[in-house]
């Protein structure tokens, strides 16, 4: 899962025709953008962002700014039009703020009631990013139930660890 950021162009009524193609232009001049989707250019860094944002508001074109996930391949995601989207490179995105990210704390607790919390959990599961080699396997929530998942942890004596990075 990395952090992304994505900028919405709004594209207004009554410009020349060649001024959507000059912003274009000079955003491929100045910005490294990573993905689009439509009129969402998604890019790596908070400088990358601040930069297309300033071209977009001088050109009266800014629209909205979100902060994304990006997904490694393999991730499973159930309705993903609720949390994120599908890019145009075929890159998944997750909204930052519509989902919250957890895996379960190796340490706390016994292995039975690990398992237990995590079955009770998973019925409020929308996703899964499968281990990796810097980090174990992730589930994804909605972003209002950290509280449900970490009383869950505590009923049955162990922990969660939330992921942000």
């Amino acid at each position: 899962m990395k952090r992304m950021y994505g900028v919405d162009m709004q594209v207004p009524d009554g410009k020349r025709p060649g001024f959507y193609a000059q912003v274009i232009h000079k955003i491929g001049d100045h910005v490294n953008v990573f993905d689009r989707d439509g009129r969402l250019f998604i890019v790596e860094s908070p400088h990358e962002r601040d930069t297309l944002r300033d071209i977009l508001q001088k050109a009266g074109m800014l629209g909205e700014e979100f902060t994304l996930w990006l997904l490694p391949e393999g991730a499973d995601i159930a309705h993903l039009d609720d949390v994120g989207f599908v890019s145009q490179n075929e890159h998944v995105y997750l909204y930052a703020d519509r989902v919250a990210a957890f895996s379960m704390d190796a340490a706390a607790g016994e292995e039975r009631d690990r398992w237990a919390a995590l079955e009770q959990c998973r019925e409020h599961v929308i996703g899964t990013l499968h281990a990796s080699s810097s980090r174990p396997t992730l589930y994804l929530v909605d972003a209002n139930q950290t509280d449900l998942i970490e009383g869950i942890a505590r009923a049955y004596r162990t922990a969660v660890t939330w992921w942000n990075e």
